[in-house]
């Protein structure tokens, strides 16, 4: 990675739940799936400049009943080339980028949480994508990620994620199983 980007967001009342169960429950998510990521790929917005990712999950388990079984959802940050965010990089120098800056990356990370990448086993608890109007387009509200077990699995090893980084609120726990929010 040639440059990063850190972008902390403040915890705002949106993650106020108690824990995150009740968080799934709350009338913004729409949805909780457990799955695979397949694919990952950046989105850059203008004019603000906005890095997001789009993960293309293969669905396992979820709470929504005949929902999709291969889902697209987005989530903040990603990595990105510098020729992708080029006005900020030259707004900011105040001069025009060589082609050799413009082929290097920035990785825009978001609380310090880690990128999903292909192959990930992820628990992600979803709303509506008001931007895409498709089914099986999500936002991600909150992103955990399986841990590789080692040696035979249980059926409670199989089905505990935890946080990629810090949890959205620092109450909530470490550790989470599926079954307390496929509900």
């Amino acid at each position: 990675m040639d440059h990063q980007v850190l972008l902390d967001g403040a915890l705002n009342r949106t993650y106020a739940a108690p824990d995150l169960a009740a968080f799934a429950e709350q009338s913004g998510a729409v949805n909780v799936i457990s799955g695979t990521v397949t694919a990952t790929r950046p989105l850059v917005t203008e004019p603000a400049t906005t890095v997001e990712t789009i993960l293309t999950v293969s669905v396992e388990e979820q709470r929504e009943v005949d929902a999709p079984t291969t889902v697209e959802v987005r989530e903040q940050g990603g990595v990105v080339t510098v020729a992708q965010v080029r006005s900020d990089f030259e707004d900011k120098l105040k001069r025009k980028l060589t082609a050799k800056e413009l082929a290097e990356t920035v990785d825009y990370q978001f609380n310090g949480i880690t990128h999903a990448r292909v192959g990930d086993r992820v628990l992600v608890v979803v709303g509506d994508d008001a931007s895409v109007q498709k089914e099986g387009a999500y936002v991600s509200l909150a992103r955990l990620v399986q841990k590789d077990v080692v040696g035979p699995t249980s059926r409670s090893t199989a089905t505990k994620f935890t946080w990629p980084g810090e949890a959205l609120n620092p109450a909530w726990e470490k550790s989470v199983d599926t079954d307390s929010l496929m509900k």
